[in-house]
C-alpha cells in the first residue's frame, strides 16, 4: 500500500546517529572477547600444561578442539539468531560463554580443559553470525560495509590485546587469573546490550512483532517514527526452519559456492601466511624470534585492514576490493621469498602482506551479511564461516608437504600466493552471480 514506509528503505537511508555507534561500538567489544578467548588460551598452553601436570605437546589436541568447536557452533547455533532474534542470541550466548570460560579454572586433567574449550568455542562461533546479522540488518546501504568491517575488526585486535595482556598479567595473575577476566567481561557486555541496543527491526517485522516493539527499537537507533506511522516490512515468516536448502535458494546455489571456495583460499592464504616463521627457520634458518619482529609489524597492518576495508569497499565496491586486495596479498606473499630477510624491501612486502592479506579474507567476511537476505543473514555468515575453517585446514597439510619437500622459502610463499590468484578470478564471477540473483528478487 502507497501509504505505509517501507521500513528496509528507512534503514538504508537513515545517517549514522547515536544508537549506530552505540550498538556498532558494543557488538565490537563482543567479538573482541571472542578473539581473546581463543588467543590467550593459545599463548597459556605452557602454564596450563604446568598446572595439570602434563607435557604441553599433550593439551595441543586439546586445544585443538577450541577452533573445532567454534565451526560446529557457526553451523548450529548461527540459524537460531535468524529464527529467535540477534539481540537475544547474544544475550543468551554471552552468559552461556561465560559459565563455559569460567569452567576451564576448574579444569583438572586434559580431558576437562578439552571439553571446557570445545564448548566456549562452539559458543564463541555463535557469536559472530549473530553480531555481524544485526549491524548488517539495522545499517544504511552507504555506511554498511563500514560498521559490519569494524565490528568483525574486533576479534583479531582482541586476538592482539590477549598477547599483550599475556605479556604483562601472566606472572601476576596466572592462568586462571586470565580466565576469570575472559569469564567477566562478557557478562559486562550483556547489560548494555539490554539498556542500549536494538532488536534488528527487520527481524521484529518479519516475525510478526507490535509496531510498537518496531518503534521502539527504531527509537534505540535515534530513528525516529511517528507513533500512528504504518510500516511496510519484508514479508513475514511462516515457517520455522532455516535450513541449508535455502542459503542455496532462490538462484543462490552458484554464488555460495563460488563464496565458499573464495572464503576457503583466502583463510588459507592466511593460515599459511601465518606459519611463515616456520617457512624462513626451516629452509633459511632465520630465529624464529627475529621473523616475529617484523611479523608483529605486519600484525599492525593487518589490524589497520580491519578497521579500513569496510570503509574502502563502501567507496570503491565489494568486488573490484577484493580483487585489488587479493593481487597485491598475493603479490606481496611472493615478494617475502624474493627479497632478502631483514632488508627494507623485505619490511614493505612483509607489511603490504600483513595489510592485504587479510585485507582480502576481510572482504569476503563482510560480503556475506551484506548479500544474503536478512532471514538468512546469521546462517549464512555462520555456515560461511564453518565451511572455511574446516576447508582451511588444508593449509597445515600444505605446509607439511612442502616442509617435507625441502621446497625452499621461495616455493613456499608462491604456495601461499596461489589461493589469493584464485580469488582474484573469482572475484568478477561473484560480482556476475550477485547482480544474476537480484535481477530475479530483492534481497
Amino acid at each position: 500500500m502507497n501509504d505505509k514506509t517501507d521500513l528496509g528503505g528507512l534503514l538504508d537511508a537513515s545517517p549514522v546517529r547515536r544508537g549506530h555507534v552505540l550498538t556498532v561500538a558494543t557488538l565490537f567489544l563482543v567479538l573482541l572477547i571472542d578473539g581473546y578467548d581463543l588467543a590467550v588460551t593459545g599463548q597459556m598452553l605452557p602454564a596450563i600444561a604446568s598446572a595439570l601436570g602434563v607435557p604441553t605437546a599433550s593439551l595441543t589436541g586439546a586445544f585443538a578442539l577450541q577452533p573445532m568447536g567454534q565451526a560446529i557452533g557457526g553451523l548450529l547455533l548461527s540459524p537460531l539468531a535468524d529464527h529467535f532474534g540477534r539481540k537475544r542470541m547474544l544475550i543468551a550466548l554471552l552468559a552461556l560463554f561465560s559459565v563455559a570460560t569460567l569452567q576451564s579454572v576448574f579444569a583438572t586433567s586434559v580431558f576437562g580443559f578439552g571439553a571446557t574449550r570445545f564448548i566456549a568455542g562452539m559458543l564463541g562461533g555463535g557469536l559472530l553470525p549473530a553480531a555481524a546479522s544485526l549491524v548488517a540488518d539495522i545499517s544504511s546501504v552507504k555506511r554498511r560495509s563500514t560498521m559490519v568491517g569494524i565490528v568483525y575488526a574486533g576479534v583479531a585486535i582482541g586476538a592482539v590485546g590477549a598477547s599483550g595482556l599475556v605479556a604483562l598479567a601472566l606472572d601476576r595473575i596466572g592462568w586462571q587469573g586470565m580466565y576469570l577476566i575472559g569469564a567477566l567481561a562478557p557478562l559486562l557486555m550483556i547489560l548494555p546490550i539490554v539498556l542500549w541496543m536494538p532488536e534488528s527491526p527487520l527481524h521484529l517485522a518479519r516475525t510478526g512483532a507490535p509496531p510498537s516493539d518496531i518503534l521502539k527499537a527504531l527509537r534505540k537507533l535515534g530513528i525516529v517514527v511517528d507513533a500512528s506511522a504504518r510500516l511496510r516490512g519484508p514479508a513475514r515468516r511462516t515457517g520455522a526452519r532455516i535450513s541449508l536448502f535455502e542459503i542455496f535458494g532462490d538462484r543462490r546455489a552458484l554464488f555460495t559456492a563460488a563464496l565458499w571456495f573464495s572464503c576457503i583460499c583466502g583463510q588459507i592464504a592466511v593460515n599459511l601466511f601465518g606459519i611463515g616463521a616456520v617457512f624462513f627457520h626451516e629452509f633459511g634458518r632465520v630465529p624464529v624470534a627475529s621473523f616475529a619482529a617484523y611479523a608483529s609489524m605486519a600484525g599492525l597492518a593487518s589490524i589497520v585492514a580491519g578497521l579500513s576495508t569496510g570503509f574502502v569497499i563502501d567507496r570503491f565496491g565489494r568486488y573490484p576490493v577484493t580483487a585489488v586486495y587479493a593481487l597485491l596479498g598475493a603479490l606481496s606473499l611472493a615478494g617475502l621469498g624474493l627479497f632478502p630477510f631483514g632488508t627494507a624491501g623485505f619490511v614493505a612486502v612483509i607489511v603490504s602482506a600483513g595489510f592485504f592479506v587479510v585485507g582480502t579474507y576481510q572482504s569476503l567476511n563482510i560480503i556475506t551479511p551484506i548479500v544474503y537476505p536478512a532471514a538468512l543473514r546469521s546462517a549464512a555468515v555462520g555456515w560461511k564461516g564453518a565451511v572455511s575453517r574446516f576447508g582451511s585446514s588444508a593449509a597445515p597439510l600444505i605446509a607439511a608437504a612442502l616442509l617435507a619437500q625441502q621446497m625452499g622459502v621461495k616455493v613456499a610463499m608462491c604456495a601461499a600466493a596461489a589461493p589469493l590468484l584464485i580469488v582474484v578470478l573469482l572475484a568478477p564471477v561473484l560480482a556476475v552471480l550477485e547482480r544474476r540473483m537480484r535481477s530475479d528478487h530483492s534481497l
